[in-house]
């Protein structure tokens, strides 16, 4: 078999494969052709093969005699940047009112240092600060940037550098009033004055057709033993593949897979799109330099809409000073380079790569105190159960106005459950009616797994004891009222929300609008801060940690965790009562009588 020439056996059936050569590679997107002969006879495979090897002959004569990007191209691919840029502009202009004068000088001096930045990189020749925009814009053309030779992607890039120089003077002239700026650079003003042309047909869809005996084999998926074509896959490709799996297989939520798709976005953006093979140790270092420049709002705030990370840092250097945006964190940088990581080591592990570039790293461990979750001190606490939606308020859709409404709803009671228990907000919104349970004449919550219900990890599976406040408050008769009117759930208006259907997502949203309402909103304080207080309220009280965690449903560290392996629910219950507050919740007690029973009835939905 070594003597027949491009020809391999894969268990019985004989296959062609041929390696494309290097100056070729860029345009295919691929190191090597391979097909399926589709027989078991070495005289029929040596025939066919002869054919394919004559075919691809012709493919790699046409592609290397055929201009992959044309004037035409290139023409239509800088008016098609400048056109839609100025035009998604001036829409925002549109929608908007007037602007302060203080923004207005800001925008003239933001776009000034972006002209001056682009020629500065265009002296230098650093193209690949154009290599976003030269992408994206040659993907609406249906043109890959990897399928180009490097001198033809240069020729891009050098393109769309020109042109953003333009367009930044231009940008800069309508914040100065002048909306008649005609641009300089003569590539875009030739373009600019040409009648719009549609774009030729890409010349390697056009290359592949005239050698159509070949394509099939070129475009056939690469398999699991295929190493050489499973190493050619590309980051991106690779990367979302990766987080489908880890979906999949339930390694990763919804949410955690679409943070790290925003990581993989920033690295390809950033470091280019390759196999993961071909990226060093110097990739993952300038991926940190650049990320740890980014300001913290970049992906919120609409003068950052639509630009690459260069853009980004360009336009956030130029802020004027003291504007009180900061850049991202150290553990949201961590966070990037857990999800690469994660990603590499796979790689790794299957032959793809051979080490984890972004294994190594040391990130700062300290934290600012506005970077830190917060704990409900006692006054915090005192001020929250005395807001509205506790202790009466207007109506149904003004809970943060006071009036004499009492609606002992989900609203009602999360923050009491909360801070009495320690439960996590997405195991009390999920709570159902058969998880409140009693015994030994002790009611207890039944935190487990079973279907529907998500934890996050078997951890969390525990008995926590009702507290006696809440029972005092009328918990146990709002649990009551629901079975009567056959529902299921304790919190039956929470409906799925946000990326993995969690219960919460509308409550999450609510409770931070709420607390600006009622003036208790600061950074770090939130929902989840209520178990960081039941946990220091135990703690303080000289509850021991193994029983605490035993409540919250943590591991505990060290050695105790060896030999304690659960506590009894007296012992919960005894924990769960050292949760006190002060000056106490008396004004929160049903004494409204009909009034409050009432509206917890209204609060229901229908009946399934």
């Amino acid at each position: 078999m070594g003597s027949v020439a491009n020809v391999v056996q894969r268990g019985r059936t004989f296959h062609f494969r041929r390696r494309v050569p290097a100056d070729l590679r860029q345009r295919l997107g691929r190191h090597e052709l391979v097909r399926s002969l589709g027989t078991s006879d070495i005289r029929t495979a040596k025939v066919v093969a002869c054919r394919l090897y004559v075919a691809a002959e012709e493919l790699f004569s046409t592609l290397r005699a055929l201009p992959m990007l044309t004037d035409d191209q290139l023409a239509h691919l800088v008016r098609d940047f400048y056109d839609t840029m100025l035009s998604d502009e001036n829409a925002g202009r549109l929608t908007r009112g007037p602007l302060p004068e203080g923004v207005r000088e800001a925008r003239v001096t933001q776009y000034a240092t972006m002209a001056a930045k682009g020629r500065e990189a265009l002296a230098s020749n650093r193209l690949d600060e154009a290599a976003f925009v030269a992408e994206s814009m040659l993907k609406r053309q249906g043109i890959a940037i990897r399928d180009l030779t490097p001198a033809e992607a240069a020729k891009a890039k050098q393109a769309m550098l020109r042109a953003g120089i333009d367009l930044s003077e231009a940008l800069k002239a309508r914040y100065e009033g002048d909306f008649n700026y005609e641009p300089r650079d003569k590539l875009l003003k030739a373009t600019l004055t040409e009648p719009h042309a549609q774009a030729s047909a890409t010349p390697a869809a056009a290359a592949m057709a005239a050698a159509a005996p070949v394509t099939p084999a070129a475009s056939t998926p690469p398999k699991k033993d295929d190493p050489a074509s499973a190493s050619d896959v590309r980051f991106e490709d690779r990367g979302k593949a990766f987080r489908d799996q880890q979906v999949q297989t339930k390694r990763w939520d919804n949410q955690t897979a679409a943070q790290a798709g925003a990581t993989y976005r920033l690295f390809a953006d950033v470091c280019g799109d390759k196999p993961l093979g071909a990226y060093t140790r110097k990739d993952a270092g300038r991926f940190r330099e650049r990320v740890e420049r980014l300001p913290s709002d970049y992906g919120k705030h609409p003068r950052y809409r639509g630009l690459n990370v260069e853009a980004i840092l360009a336009t956030y250097t130029a802020l004027p000073k003291g504007s009180g945006v900061e850049v991202i964190t150290q553990k949201t940088v961590k966070r990037h380079f857990s999800a690469l990581s994660t990603l590499w080591t796979a790689a790794v592990a299957e032959g793809d790569a051979s080490e984890n570039i972004f294994s190594g790293h040391r990130f700062s461990a300290t934290r600012k105190p506005s970077e830190q979750r917060d704990m409900w001190e006692q006054a915090d606490l005192a001020r929250l159960f005395t807001t509205p939606v506790l202790t009466g308020c207007r109506s149904a859709t003004q809970r943060s106005t006071p009036g004499t409404l009492v609606l002992r709803d989900e609203r009602f009671w999360l923050p009491l459950i909360a801070v009495f228990s320690g439960l996590r907000q997405e195991e009390i919104c999920q709570l159902q009616l058969e998880d409140v349970r009693q015994e030994n004449e002790i009611w207890y919550f039944d935190i487990n797994d079973r279907p529907p219900r998500k934890l996050k990890n078997t951890t969390a599976i525990r008995r926590v004891p009702i507290h006696s406040e809440l029972i005092r408050l009328g918990f146990m008769q709002h649990v009551e009222r629901l079975r009567r009117s056959r529902q299921t759930r304790v919190f039956p208006a929470f409906r799925p929300g946000g990326a993995d259907d969690r219960l919460g997502h509308a409550f999450t949203k609510w409770f931070t609008r709420y607390r600006r309402d009622v003036g208790l909103y600061r950074p770090g304080l939130n929902f989840h801060s209520f178990r960081h207080t039941a946990t220091t309220l135990m703690h303080q009280a000289g509850v021991p940690t193994a029983v605490i965690d035993h409540v919250t449903g943590h591991t505990t560290p060290g050695e105790t965790a060896r030999y304690t392996k659960r506590s009894t629910l007296a012992q919960l219950k005894a924990a769960v009562e050292t949760i006190v507050m002060e000056p106490g919740l008396s004004h929160l007690l049903p004494g409204g009588g009909d009034v409050s029973r009432h509206a917890s009835l209204q609060s229901l939905p229908p009946k399934p």
